[in-house]
């Protein structure tokens, strides 16, 4: 699939097939990632083992529940609902929180996988939620080897999607104007 069509299909996948997803294709994500424009120093952690997954996901989902945020709290009261939508790979991307472009940095590499995984016919998701509990657990972070100094602002969930389960329905939205 070439990137045109790849950005034009793209969408949030929320529930994954418990497949694996290939080294290769993994891979892929990943240069593309670190080729994304950055200005400054990023990390990916790459999380596949499934009872850290179930971890990170658990904890996200109380916090979500406690957090004060009406739409975490609405989210998270939805049944069945949990934050990794049962994905088998969950990239989490880190920078320094004292540069002002890290969060430009991540969203950029964490956009370039997306678009890559909808090339190879994978589901992926944008997430911010499964930071939560890293940011708020040191010792979780250094388990699945966040570098010291470095904040889990974002991540990406793939793997393959196994239907429609909390999909959200976009349409073009009027945000653009010519002068």
């Amino acid at each position: 699939m070439d990137a045109l069509k790849a950005l034009e299909v793209r969408k949030s996948v929320r529930s994954y097939q418990q497949k694996p997803v290939e080294a290769g294709k993994l891979d892929t994500l990943l240069k593309a990632a670190n080729n994304a424009p950055k200005a400054g120093e990023f990390h990916i952690t790459v999380v596949l083992n499934p009872e850290m997954l179930s971890e990170i996901n658990d904890k996200a989902l109380a916090i979500m529940k406690s957090s004060g945020n009406e739409f975490l709290m609405q989210r998270a009261a939805l049944p069945g609902y949990q934050p990794l939508y049962g994905a088998p790979v969950l990239l989490i991307f880190s920078a320094p929180d004292a540069n002002h472009y890290s969060k430009a940095n991540v969203s950029n590499a964490a956009t370039c996988a997306i678009i890559a995984a909808t090339a190879m016919d994978l589901g992926s998701c944008y997430v911010v939620t499964p930071t939560m509990p890293l940011n708020e657990d040191a010792a979780l972070a250094r388990k699945v080897g966040v570098p010291e100094g470095l904040k889990p602002m974002c991540g990406v969930l793939v793997g393959y999607q196994d239907g429609e389960k909390f999909a959200t329905i976009r349409t073009m939205e009027d945000n653009i104007n010519y002068y």
